[in-house]
């Protein structure tokens, strides 16, 4: 996982609770202080899972509740980081369509090449004529994470979809996958 992922739930924290809530999370997550986190370096999934379960613990959260909470902070920080992925798409389905190159796209930052192909497996896309279906598989199982950007990408586009999550991680299955279902007058461009 690259370190921007990292950096934004801490940033998250910082801004909902302040500094010494993101520093007892660095320590209750045996992260230190001064790891500095990189875009273009691969970091543990684990590490990243520490993280976000010390943020539940810390900010008293439920899993679906800090998962909004970053999707939420994962979106804003991507519409000022990079806005021209959604200048790009003229609606969600392109822009979800688009969703695995752009994650695969921060693999090319990363020297290692196993790292790099822990980041590119992670989702596979199926194109359907009325919705898109995301395989998602990470040991992390923040598929919510997932579920909750695509409510903030049809938000953004003006859209309404439908989202269904058949197949769960946390339900033992293999993979999850997550249908974003559009109404006949949406979606397929």
């Amino acid at each position: 996982m690259v370190g921007l992922i990292h950096r934004i739930l801490l940033d998250m924290v910082q801004s909902q609770a302040g500094a010494d809530a993101a520093s007892d999370i660095r320590r209750m997550a045996k992260v230190e202080p001064q790891v500095e986190f990189r875009l273009d370096e691969n970091y543990d999934d684990a590490e990243f899972l520490r993280l976000f379960v010390a943020t539940c613990e810390r900010l008293g959260l439920t899993q679906d509740q800090a998962e909004q909470a970053f999707a939420r902070a994962f979106y804003e920080d991507s519409v000022r980081r990079w806005p021209t992925w959604f200048q790009l798409s003229k609606n969600a389905r392109e822009f979800l369509k688009r969703q695995p190159a752009i994650h695969n796209g921060f693999a090319t930052g990363v020297s290692d090449s196993s790292a790099r192909a822990g980041i590119r497996d992670k989702f596979r896309l199926e194109e359907r004529p009325d919705r898109i279906v995301v395989h998602y598989k990470s040991p992390n199982n923040l598929c919510g994470v997932y579920v909750a950007l695509a409510h903030q990408i049809l938000d953004h586009y003006r859209e309404t979809a439908r989202i269904e999550h058949p197949r769960c991680l946390r339900e033992s299955d293999s993979s999850c996958e997550i249908h974003v279902i559009w109404p006949e007058a949406q979606g397929n461009a």
